[in-house]
């Protein structure tokens, strides 16, 4: 099956990134690309990574088309949903430079961070999303798990 984007722009992100993964060092040897979604996965260390390119639709600029690049990443499985985990994860928010926590559908705790992309997007910010985005989940797995029960992602993929 074909991957079908909602523009150009979209498409032509998915190509920078898609040439970015397959030529990086830190990449290449695990990434997987999806055969019907604009989306990659690759494992960096024990942390599995899904790089995704997305339209971007909603935006302040009238006469633009213009896509997002997000990374995300599992960070636990499982983990007691309550208050105290909130407040953890909010607490942290602030902390960061790049990227937040935030819960899925299945109330996993996954960490994502996104980029403009585009015809000027640059490499470098690419990369700092994705190794931010794996560098956060790999430490705060264990911090997560520890202290609100859950497992961590990784574990799971173990497991399966």
């Amino acid at each position: 099956m074909t991957i079908s984007f909602a523009s150009q722009i979209q498409e032509l992100s998915y190509r920078k990134v898609a040439d970015y993964l397959q030529s990086s060092n830190l990449f290449k040897e695990t990434v997987r690309a999806d055969t019907d979604q604009p989306r990659f996965d690759s494992l960096y260390g024990s942390t599995l990574v899904e790089i995704e390119v997305l339209p971007w639709e909603v935006h302040p600029w009238e006469a633009a088309d213009l896509a997002t690049v997000r990374a995300t990443s599992c960070v636990t499985v499982g983990s007691s949903i309550n208050a105290q985990l909130m407040h953890f994860l909010l607490t942290e928010n602030r902390r960061m430079r790049f990227g937040a926590f935030h819960l899925d559908e299945a109330n996993q705790v996954l960490f994502s961070e996104s980029v403009l992309g585009g015809e000027n997007m640059d490499l470098m910010e690419l990369q700092t999303c994705i190794l931010s985005v794996v560098t956060i989940a790999d430490t705060y797995d264990d911090i997560i798990a520890q202290r609100f029960g859950g497992q961590r992602a990784v574990d799971r993929l173990a497991k399966s």
